[in-house]
């Protein structure tokens, strides 16, 4: 986590850091909290939590099958902080994420969450949510950049290679978002079928070198249209991706 703030956003600001339960340590939560920034993270059900869950009464019905609840807990020397409980029912919520906590209520799934924002209980879990895209780009990274097929004998050699897919991966985004106008419809196998995987040669025309790309003529004006819409471009570019 250092090293991902002291580097790869030494010079960003950082709004919000959202997390998954592999994160939740009070360590982690101490080292945000001393860097001021504003946090969201699923909390593991440890059985203080469960009970302290279990005691709450006063939730407040979002919508059919789904109820929300707040408290203010600490772990043994911890610090008080706050936590947003989701409640699912299941036989109306069948999809619903979560877990079975309770044997007295097996038709509920919970979620919890601790934050430092000081926002309305829907929002604060709306906001986590957003973050369920990142899972689409890791699953990208692994079947499309081989993220997941590959280990060298030497860990530093691991690392570089990950971090020149990571390169790669940024490279295709950039194409996507100016040349395509969108930043994560087409995966790069899409890509490859469109616009890299063509028959093309070049030749020389009145002394400039002209390349010969082989489309269908239903296909050229997209064609036409994608290289006007590189051609108007001019670094550096201003890229902001989607949440």
């Amino acid at each position: 986590m250092e090293e991902t703030f002291n580097e790869a956003l030494k010079d960003k600001r950082v709004g919000l850091v959202r997390a998954d339960s592999g994160f939740y340590t009070q360590d982690l939560l101490d080292y945000l909290e001393g860097k001021q920034l504003n946090y969201i993270m699923a909390a593991r059900m440890y059985p203080n939590i469960k009970n302290t869950v279990w005691s709450l009464d006063n939730w407040i019905e979002l919508t059919k099958g789904i109820e929300l609840n707040e408290m203010i807990f600490n772990h043994t020397d911890g610090k008080s902080r706050r936590y947003i409980v989701i409640k699912k029912k299941v036989e109306d919520r069948p999809k619903a994420a979560g877990k079975l906590l309770f044997d007295d209520l097996p038709g509920y799934r919970f979620s919890c969450y601790v934050t430092n924002l000081d926002l309305p209980l829907d929002q604060v879990w709306n906001i986590y949510n957003t973050r369920a895209d990142c899972e689409n780009r890791i699953k990208e990274l692994k079947e499309d950049f081989g993220l997941d097929n590959f280990c060298l004998k030497n860990f530093w050699a691991t690392e570089a290679s990950f971090r020149f897919i990571m390169v790669a991966y940024n490279l295709m985004s950039l194409f996507r978002h100016f040349a395509l106008n969108h930043h994560n419809r087409a995966t790069l196998k899409t890509l490859k079928v469109y616009c890299f995987a063509l028959g093309a040669w070049t030749v020389n025309h009145a002394n400039r070198k002209v390349l010969k790309i082989a489309l269908n003529t239903k296909k050229r004006p997209w064609m036409d249209g994608l290289f006007s819409q590189i051609n108007n471009l001019s670094p550096p570019f201003c890229f902001i991706p989607n949440a």
